[in-house]
């Protein structure tokens, strides 16, 4: 899959469409979208004049319960996305990097529901 994103240009590649993973409805309808938002937010406080440039799910995303509540309704999950990432920095030279990008959903469903995420670095390469 490929489209436009929001995020300023950003390329998708690789999602499967929200309508395939009904796990993650918790993330919003267009969790690929979500996903470079955040992502792009990450890499500009670290680096400010960073622009995300593409990236492509590698893989299926990994989608595990972590807790039920009394009825058996999934109320902590935790979503992990085999990414590789194109951006361009300050000095306008590109970069491939590739890691894992993760949600972690608990209280779900619920007024205290809280989603956090955190990036993994595995490679970084200039391109």
């Amino acid at each position: 899959m490929r489209f436009r994103d929001v995020t300023g240009g950003a390329q998708l590649y690789g999602f499967p469409p929200p309508q395939l993973l009904p796990r993650l409805r918790w993330l919003g309808a267009d969790y690929s979208a979500l996903l470079a938002r955040d992502l792009g937010q990450g890499l500009l406080r670290q680096a400010p004049g960073t622009r995300l440039r593409a990236v492509r799910c590698e893989s299926d995303p990994m989608v595990r319960t972590v807790g039920v509540d009394h009825a058996g309704v999934p109320r902590a999950q935790d979503v992990s996305f085999a990414l590789e990432v194109l951006l361009l920095d300050e000095a306008g030279r590109s970069w491939r990097l590739r890691g894992r990008w993760t949600y972690t959903g608990r209280e779900l469903g619920t007024p205290q529901a809280r989603v956090n995420h955190y990036w993994e670095l595995f490679t970084v390469d200039r391109v």
